[in-house]
């Protein structure tokens, strides 16, 4: 990396008065040590650049751009972009250009100035005239190069699926089949309950909620991973969190001594960044209008997740409104640490055979070891009976108008997950973006349990358990109950002993 790139030494961190300006590399290097220490806060950050916290926000905000910059570069020496005129017209472009993409429309230099001017109109910029020197300038911005994909529909005829089928069995013969992923994204309403309107009686005044984030599967036919969760204001996938994904996934396999072959479909927000080195893993990208047909998450795997994933939240709320009427109290929300845990429960709940008879059901694979027909009857059965199952949950719901189990399963199968704004949302955006806090995002943190109130807690389950004459337990879960409580006693011990000893004298 250039001299540029590097952070400012510890003398220059010790003048705090004079101001720093990060050069184009620095910035770079920044976003680069978010990524790889996500543990790192702004703040901590902001002390290691010598800048504000709120320069860093600004920084981050920007990731995508920044982390595109190439260090050695001449372009990266420099301290400051110069001032653009209409920042809120270029975002709102950058955004809708994305959506394009994603959505396969044809652009040109026409279209984008047509777009321009309408999104001036929306923030009330009457001087803004999209003059060809702003084109040129805009395109060189952002890096936009029109090239034969941008004017493509990037459409593939479905004949080519048998031909396509047969390239992958041959690129798949040179692994073992363990060591073939597929991954996918899906959008979730992660809180939705199965409510059609506002509810009644003791619901009263409930609405439907549409919180959402995107769910990224990555899977064979034998193993799952751990789950990584990434926070934006959009819920969407970004170009900067597939890249940490993927740096992520390499590191793992190259601590397994294992290189893999990973399936993806072409969306523009899959790019790999020129200074991402991978080792282990090789990414193979389906043609376009293929994926439907040769990913195995889209043949079934998704569907099997959000049924178990909409059974337990159906669980979960039944819970609840029972505990609600017997304490009297409001019945108590779904926070998004509940999402990623019911999401890890959901992925648990699909079964191995589901997902073999996906990957099957493709045809990619080298080897079909499973009659078709059984194969297709078996999926059929298991998607029939999770749809009754969550029929049988939703009755039991204090709704007047619930949604049916397939409504309820299908609801957000078509959303959007890396754009797919309208462009009314995309200025909501950038407006949110001009007056959004520049601190840390936090999302709904739930309560902080100390250390005191959990062993009176685990105390009470034991003695509940050990008196519950209704309740039958295993001695070996009250023995794993008294092992986590001696967990909690010991933290507590040594956190205790690390008090100095003026926290104990009482002062007269």
């Amino acid at each position: 990396m250039s001299q540029q790139g590097k952070r400012k030494s510890t003398k220059e961190s010790s003048q705090p008065n004079k101001r720093v300006v990060l050069t184009h590399a620095q910035k770079h290097q920044l976003c680069l040590d978010s990524q790889k220490t996500p543990r790192l806060t702004q703040t901590e950050l902001a002390n290691l650049y010598n800048i504000k916290q709120n320069t860093v926000s600004d920084i981050l905000k920007k990731k995508d751009k920044w982390l595109f910059i190439n260090p050695d570069s001449e372009e990266s020496n420099k301290q400051r972009e110069k001032q653009v005129h209409f920042p809120q017209v270029e975002e709102a472009l950058s955004l809708w250009i994305t959506n394009a993409l994603s959505a396969n429309l044809v652009i040109n230099g026409d279209i984008l100035r047509e777009k321009a001017k309408f999104f001036a109109q929306q923030f009330e910029i009457t001087r803004f005239s999209a003059s060809n020197g702003w084109m040129d300038k805009f395109k060189k911005r952002y890096n936009l190069k029109e090239h034969v994909k941008w004017g493509e529909a990037n459409s593939a005829p479905l004949e080519i699926l048998d031909e396509e089928r047969n390239k992958l069995r041959e690129i798949l013969k040179n692994y073992d089949l363990n060591d073939v992923f597929n991954c996918d994204e899906t959008g979730l309403y992660w809180d939705l309950e199965p409510l059609k309107t506002l509810a009644q009686g003791p619901l009263a005044g409930k609405k439907k909620s549409k919180k959402r984030v995107t769910l990224l599967f990555t899977c064979n036919a034998t193993e799952d991973l751990p789950v990584e969760y990434y926070w934006n204001s959009t819920s969407w996938m970004q170009v900067s969190v597939w890249n940490d994904y993927l740096t992520k996934l390499d590191k793992r396999m190259r601590l397994q001594n294992r290189k893999i072959l990973l399936l993806v479909d072409n969306a523009p927000v899959h790019v790999i960044d020129e200074n991402v080195r991978l080792t282990n893993v090789t990414v193979h990208f389906l043609p376009p209008n293929t994926t439907a047909h040769l990913q195995p998450c889209d043949a079934g795997i998704i569907k099997s997740f959000k049924a178990q994933y909409r059974k337990l939240i159906v669980r979960n709320r039944i819970e609840a409104y029972e505990i609600s009427q017997e304490l009297n109290k409001g019945v108590t929300p779904i926070n998004i640490c509940d999402a990623i845990n019911f999401s890890k429960e959901a992925w648990d709940f699909v079964s191995q055979r589901t997902i073999v008879n996906c990957w099957r059901h493709t045809g990619i694979l080298p080897q079909d070891e499973i009659d078709e027909g059984e194969e297709n009857e078996d999926q059929a059965d298991q998607e029939a009976y999770n749809e009754i199952e969550l029929q049988e949950l939703i009755d039991q719901l204090p709704y007047d108008d619930p949604m049916d189990a397939e409504e309820f399963l299908h609801i957000d199968d078509r959303l959007q997950v890396d754009g797919g704004l309208t462009d009314e949302e995309i200025v909501s955006i950038i407006k949110s973006n001009d007056d959004e806090p520049k601190t840390d995002p936090i999302e709904e943190s739930p309560k902080v349990i100390s250390k005191t109130e959990a062993l009176d807690n685990l105390d009470n389950l034991v003695l509940f358990f050990e008196y519950s004459l209704d309740i039958s337990i295993d001695p070996n879960e009250t023995s794993l109950l008294r092992k986590l409580r001696h967990k909690v006693l010991k933290s507590h011990i040594n956190s205790l002993k690390q008090t100095t000893l003026d926290h104990f004298i009482q002062i007269v």
